[in-house]
């Protein structure tokens, strides 16, 4: 083998390794599946009942949203919103809810990994062809802390396979909301919100960034408590910020 070779060679394997040490520095942006037995058997049931539903009318989505408790808790935690702007058939938003309690991006790259490469293959039924996809994701991966750039990472993981499994559709990538701790927004979700527009911008014409993180601060830029039932999940009140400011995107996209 020839110098010119072997600097080749080594060169390659340098990249190759550089790739792997990125990922295994990075866990938010790696497909990792959810403990699932024992106290976590909930988990598996989850899994279930949401797969179920997509079974039901795939054809029929107009909107997917994606993320964990935060996303699906819009189900049971937002009044009517749900029912009367996404839960029904004939509603030109009709939606289909892929959030799981827990998950953090690597979670979420795990279950829209394909069943035939090990995944949950989330997105795996073609009939489901939504117009517009809605990602929320990032809370979780502050426990355990993650840091921010891990986090952009991460979501823009999700984003890009989101983009991949459905390309014609239109993806609102919206902003980690305030959480109890002020450190974590400080250090974590604000450093992460901020590269998210640029990202956006990169992946192109049919991704919007949507900046949800403003609506949910006092007039003191800090958390809004009215808005919580706890340190991050939101009430009621605060799915109808989320739903006042989601919904004029959804209808330029939609109608």
């Amino acid at each position: 083998m020839t110098k010119k070779l072997i600097v080749i060679g080594l060169a390659v394997w340098g990249m190759m390794l550089a790739g792997d040490l990125r990922a295994e520095e990075n866990p938010a942006a790696v497909a990792a599946p959810r403990a699932t037995t024992g106290k976590n058997q909930w988990v598996t049931n989850h899994y279930a009942r949401m797969m179920a539903l997509a079974d039901q009318s795939p054809e029929e989505f107009k909107v997917v949203f994606v993320g964990d408790s935060i996303t699906k808790k819009w189900l049971d935690m937002s009044g009517s919103l749900w029912a009367d702007n996404f839960g029904d058939v004939d509603s030109p938003y009709y939606a289909l809810n892929l959030g799981v309690p827990g998950d953090r991006t690597d979670h979420v790259l795990y279950r829209l990994k394909s069943k035939a490469d090990g995944g949950l293959g989330n997105l795996d039924n073609p009939a489901i062809q939504p117009k517009v996809i809605v990602l929320m994701i990032g809370t979780n991966n502050l426990f355990p802390p993650h840091s921010a750039q891990q986090i952009s990472d991460g979501i823009e993981a999700v984003a890009n396979r989101l983009r991949e499994l459905r390309p014609e559709a239109e993806l609102i990538i919206c902003s980690v909301i305030p959480s109890h701790n002020p450190i974590n927004n400080k250090q974590q979700i604000i450093p992460a919100n901020e590269t998210l527009p640029a990202l956006a911008a990169r992946m192109g014409d049919k991704v919007t960034f949507l900046d949800l993180y403003p609506a949910f601060l006092n007039e003191k830029g800090e958390k809004d408590h009215k808005f919580y039932v706890d340190g991050l999940h939101l009430n009621e009140k605060g799915y109808e910020v989320w739903h006042r400011r989601l919904m004029p995107v959804l209808k330029e996209i939609l109608q």
